[in-house]
């Protein structure tokens, strides 16, 4: 009887997380997804070939990061009033997760010039910092993937980008090369030079 007890205690736990889980996942679905996908793809309807002034200028006001920031701060941070504390980060986290991997697909279908790949950088640093001030949870790791896109369009060669590769990086070889080719002023004969010396 007390094993038969245990077993249904731990049934009863198990389904509670679930329960948990879909709840959490409906909340960011409905709450959250909603109003920051429309803002993030806001990413994919503006250049990243820029010219000095216009690099200069995003650089002092950027109003797609103003926007991300403002969607996060109006509709993520309010949370942490109405939810437990572990449910709010949760919710955090998997908000983080989604923005990360739509904004990924998003930038693998620009176009970029060094400058637009600098000001992707600064964004992502910016996100970082801001994200990291609202949650507990590690954001950093969240961002890896995309920090390594933003180093590769950053360049200022591509001869660089055998020295920024390491077996550990977050992306593969095949992601490495869809993303060099994003680059307007790299050619593909140097491109897959490059990508068979990694």
């Amino acid at each position: 009887a007390v094993v038969s007890t245990q077993s249904t205690g731990r049934d009863v736990q198990s389904d509670f997380r679930e329960v948990l889980r879909k709840g959490e996942m409906n909340l960011c679905k409905m709450a959250v997804y909603s109003k920051m996908h429309p803002v993030i793809a806001e990413v994919a309807s503006i250049s990243h070939v820029l010219s000095e002034d216009t690099f200069y200028s995003l650089e002092l006001e950027d109003p797609w990061l103003h926007e991300v920031v403002k969607m996060f701060g109006e509709v993520v941070v309010p949370l942490e009033s109405l939810l437990h504390s572990e449910i709010y980060h949760s919710v955090v986290a998997t908000s983080i997760s989604e923005m990360t991997e739509y904004l990924e697909k998003l930038v693998m279908t620009c176009s970029f010039g060094q400058l637009g790949g600098l000001l992707l950088d600064k964004r992502l640093r910016t996100l970082v910092s801001y994200l990291s001030s609202i949650t507990e949870w590690s954001v950093r790791e969240k961002f890896a993937r995309l920090n390594m896109i933003a180093m590769l369009l950053s360049v200022d060669g591509i001869i660089e980008i055998p020295d920024l590769y390491s077996s550990t990086a977050p992306l593969s070889i095949q992601d490495i090369r869809k993303c060099l080719k994003l680059r307007t002023d790299f050619r593909r004969e140097d491109i897959e030079k490059v990508v068979k010396e990694l």
